[in-house]
Order: C-alpha cells, then sequence, then structure tokens
C-alpha cells in the first residue's frame, strides 16, 4: 500500500467484524474475512482434519500461519493448496513471500555487542536516523508502514542497478511507478545488513521538514525485521538488538517485568504489521501499525467513523502528500485509543477520503494506528514471537 513515509493513511474496510457470538457459527473463510485470525484458524484446522485434501483449508490455514511467521506450518500447507491448483495466484504468491522470509533470514545482520543505540536526529515530524549506505553517510526517515526506500538522487550516488517493479499504491488510492535493487550493506550504530532489497521511488519525505533537513531515503520494516528494533519515542532512539528466539524470549521476559503491554500482531506481505486495537467504543478490530503519519495517531476506514462516533472537521480540510501524489486530509480527535492495556486519550487523526489502498487485503481493516499515538512508547515489533510490545520507555 504505502512504501514512502510521507504518505498519509488510507481508508478502508472490507467487511463487518464477526462478533464474538456470531463467530460461533461463522465459516473459516468468513471469519478469516473479518480478521479474526484465531478463530479461523481453528475451524480450518477442523475442516482439514475433516478433509485432509479440502485446497480451500489448507490456504486459509496456510496464509494465517504465514501471517503468524510459523514458516514451517504454513509451507506445507500453501504447498497442498497449489498442488491441488496449480494456477491459483493467491497460493502461489503466498508461497513467494514465505520463501522471501526464508531467504532474509539467511542473509547476514549482526549487531557488535547485545545492542546497538541510534539517536534520532530530530522526532519532529517524524523520527530521523543517521545510517550508512554502501559505505556513503545518509540521512533516513523511519517509517514502519513502507520497506527499504531510496530516493532517486541518492540510489544514484550508489550507482546502484534498477529494474521495474511494478506499481505501488499509495495514500488516498494513488499509484505510482516502483524500481527495485539491491544494495550490499546498510549499518546503523553498529547493526549491519547485508543485501538488502530496495524500493526506488521519490517519497517526497524532505517536505515534511521544510527544508530543514533532507531525507535520502526511508528506513522501514524489511530492514528492522532482521533485528529486534524498539523505536523508544520517549528517549529519541532506536535500539537494536540481533534478533534470535532466546533474545525474543529475554526481551519479553524483561518487558513483562517492566509492566509493558504485549499483544499478539501478524505480518501481512513484506511490511504490514497488524494487530487487535479499539477505538473509542467502536468494536475492537484489526489495525495496521505504521509509524509514517505525521501529524496523527490514526487515520479511519470509513466505517470506523461512524462505529467510533468519530466527527471530522471538515472545515480544516488540508493537503498531504504520499508516495502517490496530493491527497486530501481531514482532522479530527479520537477521544481513547487502547491497544491491549496501552491506552492514550485525545488522540489527533487524519481522514483521507479518497481511495482504497486497504483494499488490496482479503481480510476486514479498521484504520492504520500511527505517529501520535505510538510516540507515547517504546515501541517494538517482536518477528519471532510475533508480538507487539509498548512501554512507556526502555
Amino acid at each position: 500500500m504505502k512504501r514512502a513515509a510521507a504518505a498519509l493513511a488510507a481508508t478502508a474496510a472490507l467487511v463487518s467484524f464477526a462478533s464474538p457470538a456470531a463467530a460461533e457459527d461463522a465459516t473459516a473463510a468468513a471469519l478469516f474475512a473479518s480478521g479474526n485470525f484465531d478463530a479461523a484458524a481453528v475451524r480450518y484446522s477442523a475442516d482439514l482434519a475433516t478433509n485432509a485434501h479440502d485446497p480451500k483449508a489448507s490456504l486459509g490455514l496456510g496464509t494465517i500461519r504465514l501471517y503468524q511467521n510459523d514458516l514451517a506450518a504454513a509451507r506445507p500447507l500453501l504447498q497442498a493448496a497449489l498442488a491441488a491448483d496449480p494456477s491459483n495466484a493467491t497460493a502461489a504468491s503466498r508461497l513467494r513471500e514465505l520463501q522471501r522470509r526464508v531467504a532474509e533470514a539467511s542473509r547476514t545482520a549482526t549487531v557488535a555487542g547485545a545492542q546497538t543505540i541510534v539517536p534520532f536526529v530530530t522526532a519532529d515530524p517524524l523520527p530521523v536516523v543517521r545510517i550508512r549506505v554502501n559505505g556513503k553517510d545518509a540521512t533516513f526517515m523511519i517509517d514502519t508502514g513502507g520497506d527499504f526506500v531510496l530516493e532517486p538522487q541518492f540510489a544514484a550516488t550508489l550507482g546502484l542497478t534498477l529494474e521495474g517493479a511494478g506499481t505501488g499504491v499509495f495514500a488516498g488510492g494513488k499509484t505510482a511507478a516502483l524500481q527495485r535493487a539491491t544494495v550490499r550493506r546498510v549499518e546503523f550504530g553498529t547493526a549491519v545488513a547485508e543485501d538488502v532489497a530496495a524500493t526506488v521511488l521519490p517519497t517526497h519525505a524532505s517536505d515534511l521538514f521544510a527544508g530543514k533537513i533532507a531525507i535520502d531515503g526511508i528506513l522501514g520494516t524489511t530492514v528492522f525485521e532482521r533485528f529486534l528494533v524498539t523505536i523508544d519515542y520517549p528517549h529519541a532512539r532506536l535500539i537494536v538488538r540481533p534478533r534470535s528466539p532466546a533474545v525474543s524470549t529475554a526481551f519479553e521476559r524483561a518487558a513483562t517485568a517492566a509492566g509493558a503491554t504485549i499483544v499478539p500482531c501478524w505480518l501481512v506481505g513484506d511490511h504490514f504489521v497488524f494487530a487487535t486495537a479499539q477505538v473509542n467504543d467502536a468494536p475492537p478490530g484489526l489495525f495496521f501499525f505504521d509509524t509514517g503519519l505525521a501529524g496523527g495517531g490514526l487515520s479511519p476506514a470509513p466505517q470506523l467513523l461512524t462505529a467510533a462516533k468519530i466527527t471530522i472537521d471538515a472545515a480544516r480540510a488540508g493537503t498531504g502528500v504520499g508516495g502517490g501524489g496530493a491527497v486530501t486530509a481531514i482532522p479530527f480527535v479520537a477521544s481513547r485509543i487502547a491497544v491491549g492495556n496501552a491506552v492514550v486519550r485525545h488522540v489527533p487523526g487524519l481522514y483521507t477520503p479518497q481511495g482504497n489502498p486497504f483494499g488490496i487485503f482479503p481480510f476486514a481493516v479498521w484504520g492504520l494506528i500511527s505517529n501520535d499515538f505510538l510516540a507515547h512508547f517504546a515501541y517494538t515489533v517482536d518477528f519471532d514471537a510475533m508480538k507487539i510490545v509498548l512501554a512507556p520507555s526502555v
């Protein structure tokens, strides 16, 4: 959907969320479409127990296991679905994503010492850090709603070989052509990632800083997934640890002892992290967690406006800049956003009435949670435990 950090959030939701009572009678497909992945997995497993060769159940359960980053469990299920229907583009696409994650895990990612600290250059309106790309010093904005993105001018200084990579969908449903390249080495602090896939795209991120900072690119989820990364907003820094099950276990134990909020999450595609949250008194639902919304902590789907009784201020509508160009942004304030027991009140938000970038997902999406909510916490996505951890500090 959004690979550039300056992009504003999107609108959308596909189907209504299943209530607990409705979930008892819903099919596995309906539960999946509603975003109730845990209940859908139970139902798909029951379907496979009845018919081990059910390709729809294999694809559904394999998809959920992929979202949970359980690649060993996902692989045979997705392979079975593709074997039953070799023309099934969905099964083939999800197997390609599985293989991408396997390949990423095999590439070099190191941290000298137990962790490294990377201070923010600024956090206004979004966090910025200094990194090195193929030995060149660079200024990158943090945006977990994207992958690793290079501005075309900066990419040109690296002498990279570029290839066409199709079209991206951005804020307001707008589209833009993408190019791809491979970067030999990315360094931040003592953390090193080698052979990093990069998107080359004009991000318009520098516009957010009114000419005070020139942004060379975006540091996003496809780099962070190689490590255990905390975006520590209260102390204006990244904390980067090596990624392993042992590090994950120790981190979660310490976070639990410190009273942090820990909730399950799902990784969809190569950089879309989803978790359950609640806005005002609306039913809980799935939200895309994306740090790159400047000036807001929430961008709601149209259905959430009604369900959460959000009043937008159309008289104060402005223009934001996304990867696909200018979009309308209408401000509002959410009375309350809760992720588990982490609650922030009076959260500013932006509603973009154009387009439907969340329409790329095969399940219901309530909206996007971003900077002005997450800035109250030290925010970690643990890709081993598949948990989001929110702590006041670390």
